[in-house]
């Protein structure tokens, strides 16, 4: 199972990865740039292959990719007055130079010493060492590679400002063209909620409506309240989340009966749940992994005593203390204690920083959520579904927007959310499997936010970013003039090598994770 979740996991992110990188090459060729290589993955090559001008590879790490454009960063001559090199002619033009001219098995190409030499050839000029004419697609010959010369014409900085723009910009555009038609596969498979009708399509696995209610059942009141549609069942339901036993009047094969669910209350800014079992004991259920209360130690079978230093009797007096706990302005370095019952005695938890009720919201979620495991029938709907595809990538833009305004926000709302909670490779991977575990439809929404996600942060205006990169060529075109290289150069080296810093340090935490070392 491992294994297969390994490469589900690779393969998704290779596909996100691949068509990011996908975008920049097929508009970088459009635009007659160089492209000298195309990666998928970093680090060391594991495999590659040239086809054309370009060399394909596949690298050890999976975290990324590139397309390495001729002309996007400073370039040195390889080629200079005072240099020796030998020359591989086809025809009367030079074809290949080898920079490495004293190695053995080149004796037999033409040596000479530089004395004049034009290998950039600018407003289309010939291309020349002595007075050898260069073929415009020679390659140099290096100890370990072959690179294609890339004359002026052929290289990012010598095209039109929107040439550069799309050839950059292509890249985030093909994530989020991804997350569109897989957010509408979702939607065409899924299908849309039948809201005028408060007939059951679903009933959970593992919810308290199982083995009570059944597919096709009609609700006709709830609690003794008539139900006309889906929103005035969803009312009742939401209307006393601490209602312990909420009555169904039903229809089911012609026939009127009455049904007892009792709901589970969920408190997602700590990260418990009550008993499935239990109506009015505040017994705690299964502790889900990375919550709050994990992390504090708290157990299945844990009976609530206290909250924050106020005795809970009922699921009511639970729930005021924690909707109270996530109304609070600051929750920024806060440990709040919860007294509970394990096995007749005593024990304290400390919950450091609930998650605020604002940050919850911005994700999605309320703080406490009754749910009984039921939902209505769904319908094939071309058009919704790609009215959804859309909203879907924008609400997922805007999630991610949102939680990344919430690790600078110091106002208390992003409590509890800090650098250490980012996903590395390895997070990602523990995303993935959950996402899989949870069904093929789970799978392809994660990989639909994935792509949005790689889509979005490459495109924050940050240098070694195409979002960056946008930048510069913004203030090109407001200036009417080129950036300072080297500035330009310097700026994207020190914030890829703080990028790459930033990556071993949510790695490290990654594996802490992995490994449950707090």
């Amino acid at each position: 199972m491992v294994v297969f979740n390994i490469v589900v996991f690779l393969i998704s992110l290779s596909v996100v990865i691949m068509l990011h990188e996908l975008g920049h090459f097929i508009m970088a060729r459009r635009a007659g740039i160089l492209c000298h290589e195309f990666s998928l993955g970093m680090g060391p090559k594991l495999w590659s292959k040239r086809f054309g001008e370009t060399m394909y590879s596949i690298r050890a790490i999976p975290i990324g990719g590139f397309v390495m454009m001729s002309g996007e960063e400073i370039e040195d001559e390889l080629v200079k007055e005072g240099m020796q090199v030998r020359l591989e002619f086809k025809g009367n033009l030079v074809s290949k130079i080898y920079l490495d001219h004293d190695k053995e098995g080149y004796e037999k190409f033409e040596k000479i010493t530089v004395e004049k030499v034009d290998l950039k050839g600018k407003d289309f000029s010939r291309l020349y060492i002595n007075d050898h004419e260069v073929k415009r697609d020679a390659f140099y010959v290096m100890r370990n590679r072959e690179l294609q010369i890339a004359p002026y014409d052929r290289g990012f900085n010598g095209k039109t400002l929107w040439q550069r723009f799309w050839a950059i910009f292509s890249g985030p555009a093909m994530n989020f063209i991804l997350a569109i038609f897989v957010f509408l596969a979702v939607n065409l498979i899924v299908g849309f909620p039948t809201m005028d009708s408060t007939v059951l399509g679903g009933i959970g696995e593992g919810y308290p409506a199982e083995d009570v209610l059944e597919v096709g059942d009609k609700v006709l009141s709830i609690n003794g309240n008539d139900i006309g549609d889906w929103d005035d069942l969803s009312f009742e339901l939401d209307s006393d989340k601490a209602n312990r036993l909420v009555e169904f009047e039903i229809l089911r094969d012609g026939t009127e009966m009455t049904q007892q669910v009792t709901p589970i209350i969920y408190f997602y800014s700590i990260g418990f749940h009550s008993d499935s079992s239990t109506q009015d004991d505040l017994i705690i259920g299964e502790i889900a992994e990375e919550t709050k209360a994990d992390s504090a130690g708290m157990l299945q079978g844990d009976q609530l005593v206290s909250i924050d230093g106020n005795d809970v009797v009922t699921w009511s007096d639970v729930i005021t203390e924690i909707e109270t706990l996530g109304a609070l302005e600051y929750l920024e370095g806060r440990i709040i204690k919860i007294e509970v019952l394990r096995d007749g005695n005593t024990v304290e938890l400390d919950i450091h920083e609930p998650y605020s009720t604002e940050f919850l919201n911005t994700q999605g979620i309320n703080v406490v959520e009754t749910r009984v495991g039921i939902s209505p029938v769904y319908n094939f709907s071309l058009g919704s579904s790609i009215v959804a595809s859309f909203q879907n990538v924008g609400t997922s833009a805007m999630m991610i927007f949102t939680t990344i305004g919430l690790l600078f926000d110091n106002s208390g709302a992003g409590a509890g959310i800090g650098v250490d909670n980012l996903a590395g490779p390895l997070g990602i991977y523990e995303i993935t499997s959950i996402a899989l575990s949870n069904g093929f439809i789970s799978l392809l929404s994660w990989i639909g936010l994935l792509s949005v996600n790689l889509g979005v942060i490459n495109l924050l205006p940050i240098p070694a970013l195409d979002g960056g990169r946008l930048v510069f060529l913004g203030y090109e075109a407001l200036s009417k003039r080129k950036p300072n290289r080297k500035v330009e150069s310097t700026l994207n080296y020190v914030m890829f090598m703080a990028l790459m810093g930033l990556f071993i340090f949510i790695t490290f935490n990654d594996i802490l994770r992995l490994f449950n070392i707090k």
